[in-house]
């Protein structure tokens, strides 16, 4: 019933406790495959053991370094008709696929389905990962999925399962230089792929100072909103068919930089706005209390500061503005 993709690289520290929460899942139907990614380690001969002791469980071999490289390997492999992402240093508690199966099966208009995860971590400073985490259990809905998907990635990777269709329908993993499960998302979202998250706590998401996301530049800042800004730029073309003004919302050099990042992807940016005047040279400033009203204009915020995204969606929707529709958050 489930195929889980579980890649590992050099995580021998790790992947024992990653296999054993999966031979440990109430439901049983499942078949694991472990994709060595070019570890130099005891990964390997720790995943070699698990097979030789369980029937359900597979060691495949992708030499190219990368996630998605790794990823793809094990779509290939995977005949189930759920597909289910674990990583090598996280821990899936017990009941979390009997909960995603149940419900996937309840619900077949869902394509992707994520669970709230619970934040540990070695790392000293680590606000910054720990608040990620607690926006992405807040968010549960297909609709808050959808509305949320240009600001980060909504649902957590190891949470996913996902059917199998969607890949040969919409394709997997993209090997180029970015984030490989934000792009999936995007891409899959703007096919209409519905996504939902249960309530229930049920893996346990482990935040160290190796982990991918905090080292390799596919997971930068310029990485993210590089894939942000060609999905913002095919869903405005979709979505306007007679194209609307875009305003940025955010003055700084950062928003500037993220505002090319959209005319390089062959928008046109008609003006800035922010809370103070400050002039961009070559376009339109226009106070945010004098913002076009609804139906006139789209309104992009990549203002990145923590929390004020949610303070310029409710100034935003106190003037009659729809998110979704009048303006979006992407960042």
């Amino acid at each position: 019933m489930i195929a889980v993709l579980l890649p590992f690289h050099n995580a021998a520290s790790t992947i024992d406790a990653a296999i054993t929460s999966i031979t440990e899942q109430t439901y049983r139907e499942w078949r694991l495959l472990l994709i060595d990614n070019g570890s130099a380690d005891e990964s390997r001969a720790i995943a070699k053991r698990w097979s030789a002791k369980d029937p359900r469980i597979d060691v495949l071999e992708e030499p190219t370094v990368g996630i998605a490289h790794a990823l793809n390997t094990g779509l290939r492999h995977a005949t189930s008709p759920l597909i289910a992402r674990m990583d090598a240093d996280d821990i899936a508690h017990p009941e979390r696929f009997a909960h995603q199966v149940a419900y996937m099966n309840a619900h077949p208009e869902i394509g992707v389905l994520g669970t709230r995860a619970r934040f540990e971590t070695t790392v000293e400073k680590s606000n910054g990962m720990r608040w990620f985490v607690d926006w992405q259990n807040a968010i549960l809905t297909p609709q808050e999925h959808y509305m949320k998907r240009f600001v980060d990635a909504p649902l957590a990777h190891p949470t996913a399962m996902f059917r199998r269709e969607l890949v040969m329908r919409f394709g997997g993993y993209s090997t180029d230089p970015l984030p490989e499960d934000h792009e999936l998302w995007l891409r899959w979202m703007h096919s209409g792929v519905r996504f939902a998250k249960l309530p229930e706590v049920l893996l346990t998401w482990s935040d160290h100072a190796q982990r991918l996301s905090r080292t390799h530049a596919n997971y930068s800042v310029d990485a993210f909103f590089t894939t942000k800004a060609k999905w913002i730029a095919a869903w405005y073309t979709r979505k306007f068919s007679d194209p609307r003004p875009v305003i940025i919302a955010g003055t700084s050099n950062l928003c500037r930089d993220r505002a090319a990042k959209l005319e390089a992807c062959g928008m046109r940016i008609h003006a800035f706005t922010d809370v103070r005047r400050r002039d961009v040279p070559g376009y339109a400033f226009i106070p945010h209390d004098e913002l076009p009203g609804l139906g006139e204009a789209l309104v992009i915020s990549f203002i990145s500061q923590r929390g004020t995204g949610d303070r310029i969606a409710s100034y935003l929707a106190s003037r009659g503005l729809i998110e979704g529709e009048d303006f979006i958050l992407a960042a």
